[in-house]
């Protein structure tokens, strides 16, 4: 295949994604059928059952020109219901899909509406999200999108923030899975009571394995079919390839590089068919696809430009997959996104650097798609050759950002804090916005978040809202008496305290629910250990490597707001805390405020460098993380912080009242999670980093991140781009987890608000994933623009 015709196909399927997406119902009608059939069986066997009843019956298509198959839903690009977990809204917002302001979808027909309505009712009372409110005490999930945003059932997503081992399905194929499965079977003594768990489990999965099995052979029958009938010789040969290679894979191992792309991406489908949900990561492709790439190149079986075509269809392909949120938790994670990330670089296991052609081949083909469902991940490591980080920021700048940029000595030492040996902790990735884990081997169930700025304004009001007058934290007492700064920060502490411990029950109830009811046997297959004990990996298959993540938004506006109370009211004595908490009540509009104000504004900001607030920010964070670190789950799995908000930052803002860091009433907080606020890290990019690189990020080992923005002549020249490489090395040198950019001027992301039918493509950074600018309700597109433009390095 000549190079024009490799790239007419890329961009031609490319198009093809850029559209606003479907709403698929093929899986949940399916699903509700097979669990109308499945009334008296355990849970695990009835979620097995149904993934074999929606591989076998869903509506499946090769498209012209394809080479990569399979779809996650009947349509190109679709999200699909998971009335499993939570149905409800979906009746209720199934009529403005198409028209609500955040993540709007194609209308759904008639018909579509129609059965709807006639097999979601079925889920009263049997989907997850009724099952966790029966069960919550009633007074627990109190001020729910003000001071807490849960991550649960709530949301419709399965237990996703993890990466199933993929290289198993590629080296053994799942026919040999089977027989793992057949062994432990046989293994089990059926006159111990516990064994019956565990032999469900185990024909639970044998069936999810055959189904997959058949999944793909209705592939190759397709294909076959279509060859038949093709009079394009070249497409003709296609098909009869495709048809081939899906008869043969996942079933058993892959021969070739080609082979193994096709079994990852069916083995990819299959999780995610069988668990919905935003996060459900790829691992390192660039280390277990490289053997089979190796292998090819030397017997002249593949060229490295057809390996860059497949790599770049398999990008696409990622991009029919999408999730449609509720219109009240969307605002939390807007832009489709599904955060399934795609690690490149780093060192190996042994500590060596594990940059490789196929590592650099994954640039290359990111370069030809840049579309924004392909999460690329960039471990850094002093041992990295300084050609793969010069490429992989020469990408990001023609993407406009697009990467996260990670660094290894950091996140190896997270996962060491939490008891992951070195060797595993060596090959970690990032999973869905920000964690790091351990594919195959350790799971992860993403962050509730925490509303830490109105933590403050509760402890500045004696535990009452400033803005609804109800009383949502603790007594802390009259602010207006405190005689010193450590009054402030007691009172402070006590109301995060007091809220994190209401968050506990909750989520570890989520997860027990999700364990008992929402089984992923497949997924199972695919972590170490979980066929050997006979236990599925949301009920503790790979214990002890499981932890659940508090994610805590806007300590920068805590840290800039404690240092202004710090240094004008105690310190410089610029005015009494019964002016400031005059001047709050007000939100800086009373008589006199406006000096206040200035003032406020004037105190050191996060971001510039200054140990003073720099400081400050550390003991937040660090306070939150003992406080999180003390609790438990059911089966032993850790509590851990993590500084993100996604874009919790906009709606929590709506909630909080004027803070001492200068911010007015309903404004958004501080983005990112160890952002600075927007705007006010003015001392550089050098000052910016330099200050989160205080914050001690080995033990904020849920991970954080770090949001900047640059104008793109700053890296326009060599020379521009090599202090670029340099600053990021720099900064992980000194203690920093995750950057990542926006490459783009302010003029263009206005010109994309007043003209986005010329933009349509135009990506940004959004929080820890990426997203179409024009897709962006106002307000979060505002946010993006207001962060600090930085003009040079």
């Amino acid at each position: 295949m000549d190079s024009r015709a490799n790239r007419s196909r890329v961009e031609q399927l490319r198009e093809t994604m850029l559209c606003i997406p479907e709403i698929c119902i093929e899986r949940a009608y399916l699903m509700t059928e097979s669990y109308r059939e499945t009334e008296d069986e355990p849970p695990v066997l009835r979620r097995a059952k149904a993934l074999r009843k929606i591989l076998t019956e869903m509506t499946i298509c090769i498209e012209q020109e394809e080479l990569l198959v399979g779809r996650a839903t009947g349509k190109r690009r679709a999200g699909t219901l998971t009335p499993e977990v939570n149905y409800e809204w979906y009746l209720k917002e199934m009529e403005t899909l198409s028209t609500r302001e955040w993540d709007r979808f194609q209308p759904l027909t008639e018909q579509e509406k129609n059965k709807m309505k006639e097999f979601l009712p079925y889920w009263k009372n049997n989907c997850l999200f009724d099952k966790y409110y029966a069960a919550l005490p009633k007074n627990i999930s109190s001020f729910e999108g003000k001071t807490h945003i849960s991550s649960g059932p709530k949301t419709n997503m399965h237990l996703a923030h993890c990466a199933p081992g993929y290289q198993k399905v590629l080296t053994k194929g799942l026919n040999d899975i089977k027989k793992e499965i057949e062994h432990a079977l046989a293994s089990l003594d059926l006159t111990d009571y516990k064994s019956l768990k565990k032999y469900q489990f185990l024909e639970a999965a044998t069936i999810a394995i055959d189904a997959t099995i058949s999944f793909a052979k209705r592939y190759a029958e397709l294909a076959a079919r279509q060859a038949e009938k093709e009079t394009d010789s070249r497409r003709k040969k296609e098909l009869e390839r495709i048809a081939e290679i899906c008869d043969w894979v996942p079933a058993n191992p892959a021969r070739n590089f080609y082979e193994a792309l096709q079994s990852l991406w069916f083995a990819y489908l299959v999780v995610m068919i069988e668990g919905w949900g935003p996060g459900m990561s790829f691992g390192r492709p660039d280390q277990y696809l490289y053997p089979f790439y190796k292998k090819d190149i030397e017997q002249g079986i593949i060229t490295r430009e057809f390996a860059r075509e497949l790599i770049a269809l398999f990008f696409i392909k990622l991009n029919g997959l999408t999730m449609p949120f509720s219109s009240e938790f969307v605002q939390s994670q807007p832009g489709y996104a599904m955060l399934s990330t795609i690690t490149l670089g780093g060192i190996d296991s042994d500590g060596r650097d594990a940059v490789n052609e196929l590592s650099y081949l994954f640039l290359e083909a990111e370069a030809d798609v840049g579309l924004h469902s392909e999460d690329i991940v960039i471990r850094v490591h002093k041992n990295n050759p300084d050609l793969f980080l010069s490429k992989a920021c020469q990408v990001a700048k023609k993407l406009r950002g697009k990467f996260k940029f990670v660094g290894d000595e950091t996140a190896v030492q997270q996962l060491l804090v939490d008891g992951i040996p070195a060797q595993y902790a060596r090959d970690y990735i990032v999973a869905g916005c920000f964690i790091p884990t351990v594919p195959a081997r350790s799971h992860n169930m993403g962050g509730d978040f925490i509303n830490g700025p109105l933590m403050l304004e509760l402890a500045l009001n004696n535990g009452v809202s400033r803005l609804t007058g109800q009383q949502m934290g603790v007594e802390t007492g009259d602010p207006r008496n405190f005689s010193t700064y450590e009054e402030i920060w007691e009172a402070y502490k006590k109301q995060v305290e007091a809220q994190i411990k209401r968050m506990i029950l909750p989520i570890i109830l989520s997860r027990e629910l999700y364990a008992e009811y929402l089984p992923t046997p497949f997924q199972s297959t695919l972590f170490e250990g979980c066929i050997e004990k006979g236990i599925d990996v949301t009920d503790g298959g790979v214990a002890p490597y499981m932890t659940q993540a508090i994610w805590f938004c806007g300590a920068v506006n805590v840290g800039d707001s404690l240092a202004a109370i710090k240094k004008l009211v105690f310190e410089e004595k610029r005015f009494t805390m019964a002016r400031l908490i005059k001047a709050l009540d007000s939100n800086f509009e009373g008589e006199g405020d406006a000096e206040i104000l200035h003032l406020l504004k004037s105190a050191p900001k996060f971001g510039n460098n200054d140990d003073y607030v720099d400081n400050i920010v550390g003991d937040v964070l660090g306070h939150a993380r003992t406080t999180v670190n003390q609790y438990k789950g059911f089966r032993g799995e850790k509590f851990i912080l993590a500084a993100s908000s996604v874009t919790a930052n906009l709606p929590f803002g709506k909630s909080v009242g004027a803070l001492p860091d200068g911010r007015r009433a309903g404004e958004p907080l501080s983005e990112g999670g160890i952002s600075p606020h927007q705007g006010r890290n003015n001392s550089g990019p050098t000052a910016t980093l330099s200050s989160v690189a205080k914050l001690d990020s080995t033990k904020i080992s849920g991970g954080s991140v770090l949001n900047m923005r640059f104008h793109p002549d700053s890296l326009k020249d060599e020379i521009k781009m090599g202090k670029f490489v340099t600053l990021l090395r720099t900064f992980f040198e000194s203690g920093g987890y995750l950057v990542q950019f926006n490459i783009v001027s302010g003029e263009i992301l206005k010109a994309a608000q007043k003209y986005p039918e010329q933009y349509r493509d135009l990506l940004v950074r959004v929080a820890t994933y990426s997203a179409y600018f024009v897709d962006l309700p106002k307000e979060l597109q505002d946010d993006i623009i207001a962060r600090t433009e930085f003009q040079d390095i």
